[in-house]
């Protein structure tokens, strides 16, 4: 029994130390400047292609078939740009990111043709992230502000978390690939709460020809979703899985120069009763395609 002790000690040990290596040999970070505002563009257009799985009996009345027809494939883009500023360097390093949204214009597409998209309800919301300098997400608030019926947080919410995509530990060299997992949580509103897992692999890529003493990195990366909705009004739950990939550019310094991805998800969406049996079943594949632009050389 002692030996067995001291083996697992061992290990932990081990482990313990690579864990430190690893984080010692970190020589990648976003550079963010401070006392400053920096500029951001971007793009992004979301497809959203909905099934239904199973509607509720008393939905028999109603023109479902018409109401899936509107949603069956729906196209949406968005620009606009981000103006953020580190507001607070914390003890731990970590920084207060504040992220604010500005002169966004966009469309919308039910098939019948592209009509502008309703976006007042984002222009000059703000998110704050608090997140330390390769990118991994800490915590954040002000999402709920983006969030309802009206305001289209979830057309703008990704294109904000890949502003700061979590970096590897060091920018990718020769045919080989680093891999990066981490969890990613984000609080939609006091009671629907995101919780996503990445596994990832970054690998070399080319920077822009005109990009002097840039570096680029490629990824790919499955990932999965869960989400409860707490609310008693609407109480629904979903699981997705998921696909991305993308290049990050970085300035000679690790400014973001360019971001450019594709994240597919696949998502079944279950409305429940109050006894938490199925009342709906609907089935999403959601495709997003963006770019964020910094601008920086």
């Amino acid at each position: 029994m002692r030996r067995i002790l001291l083996i697992l000690l061992s290990i932990s040990v081990i482990a313990a130390a690579a864990g430190t290596a690893s984080a010692g040999r970190r020589s990648l970070s976003y550079r963010l400047p401070t006392d400053a505002i920096e500029g951001l563009s971007f793009t992004v257009e979301h497809r959203v292609q909905t099934r239904a799985l199973e509607l509720p009996p008393e939905a028999e009345s109603y023109d479902t078939a018409g109401l899936m027809a509107d949603l069956a494939d729906v196209r949406t883009s968005v620009q606009g740009r981000m103006e953020r500023t580190v507001a607070r360097v914390f003890r731990d390093e970590s920084l207060g990111l504040v992220t604010r949204l500005v002169d966004l214009q966009g469309s919308v597409d039910r098939g019948t043709g592209a009509h502008p998209a309703v976006l007042q309800g984002l222009e000059g919301k703000s998110v704050s992230m608090r997140m330390l300098g390769s990118g991994e997400l800490l915590g954040s608030l002000g999402w709920e502000h983006l969030a309802g019926a009206t305001r289209g947080g979830d057309l703008v919410r990704d294109v904000l978390l890949m502003s700061m995509l979590r970096l590897p530990y060091a920018v990718p060299s020769g045919p080989g690939s680093i891999p990066t997992t981490f969890r990613m949580r984000v609080p939609v509103d006091p009671l629907l709460n995101l919780d996503q897992r990445w596994t990832m692999a970054w690998t070399a890529a080319v920077a822009p020809p005109d990009c002097k003493r840039c570096s680029a990195l490629s990824w790919t990366a499955t990932m999965t979703e869960a989400a409860v909705d707490g609310h008693p009004a609407r109480p629904m739950d979903s699981a997705a899985t998921g696909q991305g990939q993308g290049t990050i550019v970085l300035g000679p310094r690790a400014a973001l120069v360019a971001h450019d991805f594709v994240i597919v998800w696949t998502r079944t969406v279950r409305s429940l009763r109050e006894n938490d049996t199925r009342r709906a079943e609907i089935e999403q594949v959601h495709t997003i395609t963006g770019r964020v632009d910094g601008g920086a050389r």
